[in-house]
């Protein structure tokens, strides 16, 4: 469906290491702060070797006390500013995991309330938590481990190689040898298994979709008794995540070791050759020892560097399912927003028309609603009430003709203005897992008591508070399901009222509401409606009778027009429509009597 800007479709944002790469910058003096100080560790840590091998030598020439002291001291000294220089590696580098990763899911939140109704309705929202959560776990796992370990390992690894080739070049060649296989091999099996890692964060996703939709429908399957189809499904696809988790372990558990049981290998290279050369005089004890301890101290650093490279493939999977929450939003604010000083409410369609593929939704809608009056919408089911009540609210854009407020087209307002003016009460209600009250003022700043007391009572809402636990205290639970049908909509008809919204539409929202107590709230209703710009769509025709106007729709078109008097006497769809349920009315009542 084309959306209401222009033409052209903007470049979409990707998340790939670039994009990751400018979070981090945000951080920078904590990011350079962390890997110098883990330089300064690495270089502190790869001295202890050296001065292990002076040592050992020196207690073979026969070395006085003072001297020995004088070694011992710099070791300690060495590991002193070991200890302080990977407390400020650690140290700084959680600063950037932490305030990066917080930035980072803040703006696609941010994002994804943003997104039109299309992107919610085409991907699964366990999926989408999945991305938020999961994914994103990913990111902070290779910022941690990336900030912590790169650093001191690269230096380590360096003076370590650097320290040996002055002590045994050809000794040092076996284990640079030792350090280009190893590397060669992870780098071949990190890009093999990437795609491996994606199937996995996907069937996690899945996953969490049907988790998400067992909790949120666990009323449904009870009462079809599905808990058992449910719990194989889920079975299922457990049994899919594990599977994919297993294939993708097996292969990369190995990848992982393989550094050490190289430099293990290695060592016992390094053990024959050195021991010969040691025993031949060409290396010294000290010099043979302090090749052992590098060459462990070469393996471990190999292991963090594998390690880090790991993470990185599986973050560059991560990333690409993360691309999908920075989609663009369709419907955005255009360059120069009007703004409406003074608001009256009156609406016009000019020509409107929205098609799906082929079809046409809406077609040919021109209608003018004045300020301050009320419209009643009715029509068969389907026939596009609902769709053209939320052009209004920019959830969605028409592909023909425009829509003006007070003279002004709605695609020229910003969006929160614009959307500040509407209050809809939809048939079906959301209510937010909080207490009554909260769901009633959400966005209203500075709603007074006497305001939400009034708005309770005009929704009756307040024929309920001596049935809730808590009265307005009442937590609703999630989706409000420990409130009846009605009552979730007498939740919204109150919130809507406190906003004091220009123009309100009730979207058949009283058709979970008893007759009389529907009658009840359209008799308080009238005086609000008076002062405001409505559109009520209804199937009850005793809903919407006293409106000033009623446009009667059908197949996405207006066929007739005019008030309740006039379309009766039209003997048209709306005189049908009258007429049929004046008889289920009295058939009602003579089954009563």
């Amino acid at each position: 469906m084309r959306t209401s800007t222009e033409s052209d479709v903007p470049t979409q944002p990707v998340a790939d290491m670039r994009w990751l790469y400018g979070y981090v910058m945000r951080y920078r003096r904590a990011a350079i702060l962390s890997l110098a100080y883990g330089a300064i560790g690495g270089l502190a840590a790869a001295s202890e070797p050296y001065l292990v091998a002076l040592i050992i030598d020196r207690l073979a020439q026969g070395v006085i006390l003072e001297d020995l002291i004088g070694y011992g001291v710099m070791m300690i000294g060495a590991a002193i500013v070991a200890v302080i220089a990977f407390f400020g590696q650690r140290h700084y580098s959680g600063q950037v995991a932490y305030y990066a990763s917080f930035d980072i899911r803040r703006d696609l939140f941010d994002n994804l309330l943003l997104l039109d109704q299309a992107f919610f309705r085409s991907n699964a929202t366990g999926d989408l938590i999945s991305r938020m959560y999961i994914d994103l776990d990913m990111i902070w796992r290779l910022l941690t481990i990336g900030f912590t370990r790169f650093s001191s390992a690269l230096v380590t690894l360096i003076v370590a190689l650097t320290l040996l080739s002055t002590v045994s070049p050809s000794l040092t060649l076996v284990v640079f040898i030792v350090l280009f296989i190893s590397t060669g091999l992870q780098v071949w099996a990190g890009l093999a298994l990437s795609p491996v890692f994606e199937r996995v964060q996907e069937q996690a996703g899945t996953l969490s979709t049907l988790v998400q939709d067992a909790f949120s429908g666990i009323q449904t399957i009870k009462t079809y008794a599905q808990e058992a189809g449910v719990a194989r499904t889920f079975a299922r696809e457990n049994a899919e995540y594990r599977r994919r988790w297993l294939y993708f372990k097996r292969r990369n558990e190995p990848v992982g070791m393989l550094p050490n049981m190289i430099s293990e290998l290695t060592a016992g290279v390094v053990v024959v050759v050195g021991g010969v050369f040691t025993v031949q005089g060409t290396l010294t004890l000290g010099d043979f020892v302090q090749f052992l301890i590098y060459l462990a101290m070469i393996a471990t650093v190999l292991l963090q560097l594998g390690t880090i490279y790991q993470r990185y493939q599986q973050t560059r999977g991560a990333l690409t399912r993360l691309t999908l929450l920075l989609q663009s939003p369709h419907i955005k604010d255009s360059a120069g927003n009007a703004v409406v000083d003074t608001p009256y409410g009156e609406i016009r369609f000019e020509g409107i028309g929205v098609r799906e593929g082929d079809k046409w939704l809406l077609r040919d809608i021109d209608l003018t609603i004045p300020g301050g009056q009320t419209v009643a919408l009715v029509g068969p089911t389907g026939c596009g009430k609902s769709l053209l009540v939320n052009l209004l609210a920019r959830v969605t854009d028409p592909d023909e003709g425009r829509i003006l407020i007070d003279g002004q087209d709605i695609r020229t307002i910003s969006l929160h203005e614009l959307r500040a003016k509407l209050a809809f009460v939809p048939q079906s209600t959301f209510l937010f897992s909080q207490p009554v009250h909260a769901n009633i003022r959400m966005g209203s700043v500075g709603l007074t008591d006497d305001d939400l007391a009034e708005a309770i009572h005009i929704s009756r809402l307040s024929n309920d508070l001596p049935q809730l636990p808590h009265g307005l205290d009442t937590l609703v639970g999630e989706k409000g399901v420990m409130l009846s049908g009605g009552q979730k909509q007498r939740v919204a008809i109150a919130r809507a009222l406190v906003r004091e919204p220009v123009i309100l539409v009730l979207d058949d929202a009283l058709s979970s509401v008893d007759t009389r107590t529907s009658a009840d709230i359209l008799g308080d209703l009238r005086q609000v409606l008076r002062s405001r710009t409505s559109i009520i769509i209804a199937h009850r025709m005793a809903t919407v009778k006293d409106a000033d106007l009623i446009i009667v729709m059908e197949s996405g078109q207006i066929i007739e027009r005019g008030t309740h008097a006039e379309l009766v006497e039209c003997a048209g769809l709306y005189a049908a429509m009258v007429s049929r349920e004046l008889s289920q009315d009295t058939a009602y009542a003579n089954g009563l009597t």
